[in-house]
């Protein structure tokens, strides 16, 4: 499993125990979380002094299917509320105890299932043939895209525009932002019609990333 541990001041007594829990823990401070919220998390942890609304809306929109906590130094019942209500699994205060997070954590792993909207058989791409499919669905892409889709499946983390340019096209003279959105916006609407809407994220002012697993397959 793995983690992305969201901070103005990590606490190493508390990455100890994520990590010992989640394994693979990505720390980042809140004003660069953009670069690292997608969806291919198990567990995003919010650790943060006083709550912060748009910092919570993003991970909500952007979790995929990892189980979101949040840990608020200055806060009452009602703010707690109102996070889990946003859409957090979990709303604790601070100071907390270690060995209290573990056991929750724990709970939230046990009692954690897909959501029931979303079908089971994952996306897949053909690396032969010009098709994005979910299951038995399919829908039919153009060269530029199945190299797009294939480039951003290939990458653990998100991938800025300017990489996605130099992918795409050798010769970068002309910056062609327009033109990644206009093949971005043309996979939005394929993948809603297979029943993923939010697979391919945006993250504003510096690109893109998948926030389901997009297999590449040969057929």
């Amino acid at each position: 499993m793995n983690l992305l541990y969201i901070t103005e001041q990590p606490d190493q007594a508390l990455m100890q125990v994520l990590s010992d829990h989640a394994g693979d823990i990505v720390s980042t401070a809140p004003e660069h979380a953009d670069r690292h919220l997608h969806g291919r998390y198990h567990y995003i942890v919010l650790d943060l002094p006083r709550a912060r609304p748009e910092l919570l809306d993003k991970a909500v929109g952007r979790r995929g299917r990892a189980r979101l906590l949040v840990l608020l130094g200055q806060s009452d019942s009602s703010t707690r509320a109102q996070v889990l209500q946003a859409g957090a699994d979990l709303c604790l205060p601070r100071p907390l105890s270690p060995e209290e997070l573990e056991a929750r954590m724990q709970a939230l792993s046990r009692h954690y299932t897909v959501p029931p909207n979303e079908p089971g058989p994952g996306l897949w791409l053909s690396s032969n043939r010009l098709l994005l499919g979910r299951g038995p669905r399919q829908q039919s892409v153009t060269v530029t895209e199945q190299r797009l889709l294939a480039l951003l499946a290939q990458q653990a983390e998100p991938i800025s525009r300017q990489a996605i340019e130099a992918h795409l096209w050798e010769d970068a003279a002309q910056p062609r932002g327009p033109l990644i959105e206009r093949h971005i916006c043309n996979l939005r609407r394929k993948l809603s019609e297979l029943g993923a809407p939010y697979a391919l994220q945006t993250l504003r002012g510096y690109g893109y990333c998948l926030s389901e697993t997009l297999r590449l397959r040969t057929d």
